[in-house]
């Protein structure tokens, strides 16, 4: 219990207790400092009033104003004593797995952290609930206490958790985005499917009809893949692709064509999806990219599905324009290389937004790396310079080349 002989007469005001050492309840004395309690503590003096003159840097305990029992109440006012439970560890069981209650458990409060469990954190609701009440700093543990540090750790811990919801949130439409292309992929792909029997049937009927007649558009070929490669970025966890293509057709281009290429392990799920949209000129192409929700997943191959012959159109090689690729050099700084080079425009107006792909070789020939950049204007006839940087150095082995390829 405790004897206020020496606090002001008529109380403290508003019931709060004057600064001095009082009881724990754990056996121990504590210093309130009028306001709040402190991190200052003294053992019992086994039942005699006062503590130790100096504890940890406390002022002295009153011997007129404490006497420390085993069954002292806490001052009038002043709030219960820190919990032995952290608010930092309550806080991220909260945010991280709520959902399991752990948070609860830890708390002591069994009951009710088994029937969180059971309903998955009653669907998500009490998980939110838990945690404004964490970062609020109402929760209690289960003998009623404040969690100890709640008072210096709770800016950080609000900033961090909207930075974590912030984040969650942008990446859960980036999945509903992903998703959305797939289907429409889905879409298209049928639409092109549904165009190209069509088409199949007119040129069957055409063909009783005139049986004499000969259809140009027969000796068209599809796309061919001539080689993939994929590998991890350790730095960013994103999971770098790179397809070449090949056009046989001399005098066809595939206008504003659609590409998805999947991302599939080694049991033949499809981890992830990128989309691409190019026209593809004669000869040689390159696509490249990344695949950001790849997760804990390992890829085994590539599956690049694109236009069939149906989608290609005419357009005469002397009549349609090229690109030309020249002086690729690199240069290093700081552990990082930066490829240059320039593209040399054949065709008869200005190209914007001309999409530069670049690939990494090494010694055998195996692609390493991939990357892309623009160039924004290309003059008809003109030249422009391009540049890929952020290559590190150290991820690239020894003899490594570079090739690069415009496109539109």
């Amino acid at each position: 219990m405790i004897d206020t002989t020496n606090t002001p007469s008529g109380g403290t005001p508003d019931g709060l207790a004057p600064a001095d050492w009082y009881p724990d309840g754990n056996g121990g004395m504590r210093y309130w400092d009028g306001s709040a309690w402190t991190q200052h503590t003294a053992p019992a003096s086994d039942g005699q009033p006062g503590a130790p003159a100096e504890q940890d840097g406390a002022p002295m305990a009153s011997a007129a104003t404490t006497t420390a029992t085993t069954d002292a109440p806490d001052p009038a006012g002043a709030p219960a004593a820190a919990s032995g439970k952290s608010f930092i560890a309550t806080w991220l069981f909260a945010l991280f797995l709520g959902v399991l209650g752990v948070d609860r458990f830890y708390l002591g409060k069994i009951g009710t952290a088994i029937a969180k469990l059971l309903t998955l954190g009653g669907l998500g609701i009490w998980v939110l609930v838990d945690l404004i009440l964490v970062l609020a700093g109402v929760q209690r543990d289960k003998a009623g206490r404040p969690l100890d540090g709640y008072a210096k750790h709770r800016t950080m811990a609000w900033i961090v958790t909207a930075v974590v919801l912030v984040i969650s949130l942008f990446a859960n439409i980036a999945n509903g985005v992903n998703a959305a292309n797939r289907a429409a992929d889905a879409v298209r792909s049928e639409t092109v499917a549904g165009a190209a029997s069509e088409a199949d049937e007119d040129s069957e009927a055409d063909a009783a009809a005139t049986p004499e007649a000969e259809d140009p558009a027969a000796a068209v070929q599809d796309l061919a893949v001539v080689e993939t490669a994929f590998g991890k970025d350790v730095d960013s966890d994103m999971w770098w692709y790179a397809v070449v293509l090949e056009n046989p057709n001399a005098d066809y281009v595939f206008p504003s064509a659609s590409f998805t290429v999947e991302a599939v392990d080694a049991s033949g799920v499809i981890l992830d999806s990128g989309y691409e949209f190019a026209t593809v000129l004669q000869g040689k192409s390159v696509i490249v990219g990344n695949f950001v929700s790849v997760g804990s997943g390992t890829i085994a191959k590539l599956d690049v599905r694109g236009p069939t012959a149906a989608a290609a159109t005419s357009s005469p090689a002397a009549e349609t324009g090229s690109f030309a690729v020249s002086d690729i050099a690199t240069a290093e700084e700081y552990g990082w290389l930066t490829v240059t080079g320039k593209v040399t425009s054949a065709f008869s107006e200005d190209q914007d937004l001309v999409k530069v792909s670049v690939i990494a070789r090494d010694a055998a020939g195996t692609i390493v790396g991939s990357d892309f950049t623009f160039i924004d204007r290309l003059p008809a006839g003109g030249t422009a310079q391009f540049e890929s940087p952020l290559w590190k150095a150290e991820s690239l082995p020894g003899g490594v080349t570079f090739e690069a390829y415009a496109g539109l």
